[in-house]
């Protein structure tokens, strides 16, 4: 440690730092919550100016996103400004709407070489017309802080200032102090730390917010094919809401609001083994890990006399467990992955005491947690690969098997079951010529979900699905295409199906076929065209004869012919729209149309690329709608999307 020497302020930063103090306390600073696990201080940051906004208009649903970056550096004085707003509107009978913007501004003086000093104001608002639980808050801090390098690889940022918290019409003030720390790549013989330290306290009495994370990463590179690496962290954070008391409550306590308290806390343990060149001609991943978590509710007042479930406090403990091997095999005419997996995980529910609750009530309350204990266990295994039969020739394969094993200790909780699943898949693809690539390709699933109990056997299934693909891409200097067509069939047939009049067994089946392609008619203009076709047939069907009586069909197209012209790397394009849904219901063998859809309009897209920088995306189009026992109308629909670096 070198020692400390004292250094007075230069003028110029005090009237910087007074300017950002001003600005902090005037402009209504909104920053998004962050997670327990990142660091707000001594987070990796983009260092890039930017603004970006997006609108966009679908049926009544209105939508608008934006986000601006600024990053100013003057002298030793660097300003970090980020801001996030979306809004969503909905227009129906209640006309919903929903607003949230975050804003953070950050002023950081370059002290001397390994000491800054800075100031951190944020905010979030969040406002909601709907009755929810929260629909309106808000949260607004300042805080002072230093960043210090003791040594060239560790970052300690102790920050203190003042918070106001405001919730469904209460505002809380008080303190927020912590500490962040960040440790990357320290080197120590053949070991490499990485760590990251967050320690936060907000007293916004009578309520307190609290974060507590820390992790450790230690790597040992044993040789040049042989590494391991261990992972560990610990995790709680801690938020108070306020909550409507009821009326008993309210007049015991004399109060209006009540406060219940969320606490959750992670533990984890992660220890992963890599050999790159396992016996010559394989590379081998071996991981294993550990994650304990509970999930504490504590309501702050609580009369003893009420009867409600929400009031009784409880805690969840889950533990998970995780294996994991990964082999890969790679030469020049086969290359394959196998991949095998094994997950368990436990979950416990339980009622907390407190003063004043009855045995009996105790034993209920119990009794009802414990039907949601659970544990499950699932093991998978994959393998996909690539055959290279010549340099225009590829066989691609897949494999997917999975096995979960779902109980439930409890005796009045009866969802116990076993879940199987099979996916398998092959294609080959070919280039017949240096312009047009072919593929075909098949891929086959089968599902079975056992209920363990009778009082849900009549749940018990087989999903079988079965698909048929093919296509081709032809790339020439004038035409370029991408076509394909595709058949499938989904059959879904339940076990008992002879002995329960509530399921059916029933049958999907589509055919679709899809077309993409532009037309280069000059260096400016083309004609570019997306269309697609599907028919879809929904039937009951028997497995064991493997018939099925259609029920309803669907004829669903879509085309959107468009022009475009390219003017120095900026696009403008129009055409026109049309989506056709048509629905039938069956007579006997007979198709009897029962609703039409149509939706016709012109399209148009503008994409202008102003500078090298900025460029603005204007997508809408207008349609015509006629729909079968409903009036004609016509709506608009507009997406406009702005992005600028600078």
């Amino acid at each position: 440690m070198k020692p400390h020497i004292r250094k007075s302020l230069p003028s110029g930063f005090c009237c910087k730092l007074f300017l950002i103090i001003v600005l902090s306390f005037n402009c209504n600073f909104i920053h998004s919550q962050t997670r327990v696990d990142s660091l707000e201080y001594l987070g990796r940051f983009v260092n890039a100016n930017l603004f970006n906004t997006r609108f966009d208009k679908q049926l009544n649903t209105f939508y608008l996103n934006s986000q601006f970056q600024l990053i100013k550096k003057i002298d030793d004085l660097t300003i970090r400004i980020n801001e996030n707003f979306g809004s969503t509107f909905i227009r129906n009978a209640d006309k919903n709407t929903r607003d949230e913007q975050h804003l953070n501004i950050n002023g950081k003086y370059s002290y001397s070489k390994n000491i800054f000093l800075g100031i951190l104001a944020s905010s979030s608002v969040l406002s909601d017309n709907r009755s929810l639980g929260i629909n309106e808050s808000s949260v607004n801090y300042a805080t002072l802080f230093s960043e210090l390098r003791p040594i060239e690889n560790l970052g300690v940022n102790p920050f203190a200032g003042y918070s106001n918290n405001r919730q469904i019409g209460l505002a809380d003030n008080g303190f927020v102090y912590g500490v962040e720390g960040l440790l990357e790549d320290l080197i120590i013989s053949d070991l490499e730390i990485n760590s990251e330290l967050r320690f936060r306290n907000e007293d916004i009495l009578p309520r307190r917010n609290l974060i507590r994370y820390y992790n450790l990463s230690v790597s040992n590179n044993f040789d040049r094919s042989v590494s391991n690496n261990i992972k560990t962290s610990f995790s709680q954070s801690r938020k108070d809401f306020y909550f409507n008391a009821d009326s008993i409550t309210s007049l015991q306590f004399n109060i209006n609001k009540n406060i219940q308290s969320r606490t959750e806390t992670e533990y984890k343990i992660q220890d992963m083994l890599s050999y790159d060149q396992f016996l010559d001609i394989f590379s081998l991943d071996l991981s294993g890990g550990i994650n304990w978590r509970t999930i504490d509710r504590d309501t702050r007042y609580r009369a003893s006399n009420l009867i409600s479930s929400s009031l009784y406090d409880t805690k969840i403990d889950e533990l998970k467990l995780e294996v994991d091997a990964i082999t890969r095999y790679n030469s020049k005419t086969f290359n394959a992955v196998l991949r095998m997996n094994y997950h368990e995980r436990d979950e416990k529910n339980v009622v907390k005491r407190f003063e004043g609750m009855s045995e009996n009530t105790f034993e209920q309350q119990s009794e009802t947690e414990a039907q949601k204990n659970n544990n499950s266990t699932r093991a998978t295994l994959s393998l996909s690969g690539n055959i290279k039969l010549s340099s225009n020739d590829n066989i691609l394969f897949s494999l997917y098997q999975s096995k979960l094993k779902y109980d439930t200790p409890s005796l009045l909780n009866d969802d116990d079951r076993d879940e199987l699943l099979s996916i398998i898949g092959l294609s080959f693809l070919t280039r017949l010529n240096p312009y047009f690539v072919a593929f075909i390709n098949a891929e086959g699933t089968y599902a079975h979900t056992v209920y363990l109990f009778a009082s849900k056997s009549s749940n018990n299934n087989q999903n079988r699905i079965i698909k048929l693909k093919a296509g081709g891409n032809y790339s020439g200097s004038i035409i370029k295409s991408d076509n394909s067509l595709e058949v499938s069939a989904n059959y879904t047939a339940y076990d008992f199906e002879e002995i329960t009049t509530n399921y059916k067994s029933y049958s999907f089946r589509q055919f679709t076929t899809v077309d993409s392609t532009t037309i280069i008619i000059n260096k400016e203009v083309s004609f570019f065209n997306y269309a697609y076709l599907k028919f879809s047939e929904i039937g009951d069907f028997k497995w064991n004869s493997f018939t099925a009586r259609p029920t309803r069909f669907l004829k669903e197209i879509y085309l959107e012919p468009r022009f475009i012209l390219n003017i120095s790397n900026s696009f403008l394009s129009a055409g026109f729209r049309l989506f056709l849904l048509d629905t039938y219901n069956y007579e006997k063998q007979n198709r009897i149309l029962q609703s039409e859809y149509l939706s016709i309009g012109p399209i148009a897209m503008i994409d202008l690329l102003l500078w090298k920088e900025f460029n603005m995306i204007l997508r809408g189009y207008y349609e015509f709608i006629s729909n079968t026992n409903y009036p004609d109308k016509e709506q608009a629909n507009l997406a406009i999307q702005i992005n600028w670096k600078f």
